[in-house]
This record gives C-alpha cells, structure tokens and sequence, in this order.
C-alpha cells in the first residue's frame, strides 16, 4: 500500500462514520460486501440511537455526510474523491433530498446517483 492523500480520505470517510453511527464502523463495512441490493441496510438503523429524531435540515446535513463518508471508502483509491472536492461538496448550498430517512440504504448512498447530485 503506498501512503498519499487517499489514504488519509479513506480515514476521514472511516471517521465519518463513526461520528454518524456512535461507534467504529467495523461491523457495517464488512457486512457491507455481503449484503444484496435488494434494500439491504438502511441508513437509519446505523445511526447513533443516543440522539433524538433529527429536524428535516439536519437530516439533509446527515445523508450527505454519510453519502461523503461511503464514497470515501471505496476499494479503489482512484475512485475515492478528493479532500478538495468534499470541502466543495460540504460549502455548496445543496438542493434538498425528497426520500426519507428510513428509505434510503447503504447501498444507495453508495451508489453513483446520490454521488451524482453531490457532484461527487
């Protein structure tokens, strides 16, 4: 493995998801390669539960962390994006998602169509 900026990416998307779901994220990444596109894991059942019901602003700033946070460990580092365009992604005033929380899986947020709106 050689040590770069992709590196340190990967980590930030680790930390990420950390913050999100209150605890390392180990057992979700792994089930993660295991789980069918046929729905699979929502959003809402990795996140932190100590935490009330978030407000619809909230909500929106959760899913594009976790959206970040899921392009940042893909397998490829080629594939990951950049720290600069996160920091634009994260500065950019972003058109609000219309699909709730308890509808949106793992493998939406890590799939290129949310990417997409984010510029990603």
């Amino acid at each position: 493995m050689v040590v770069n900026e992709k590196c340190d990416v990967y980590s930030f998307g680790v930390v990420a998801l950390e913050t999100l779901m209150g605890k390392h994220p180990k057992e979700v990444l792994s089930s993660l390669d295991s789980t069918s596109t046929d729905g699979g894991i929502k959003l809402c059942e990795i996140l932190d539960q100590r935490f009330s019901h978030p407000t619809f602003t909230v909500l929106q700033d959760i899913v594009v962390v976790a959206i970040v946070a899921f392009a940042r460990l893909n397998p490829n580092p080629c594939f990951r994006p950049t720290m600069k365009q996160i920091s634009q992604c994260f500065r950019s005033q972003l058109t609000p998602f219309n699909i709730s929380l308890r509808d949106i899986s793992l493998q939406q947020l890590m799939s290129q169509v949310l990417r997409h709106n984010l510029n990603l």
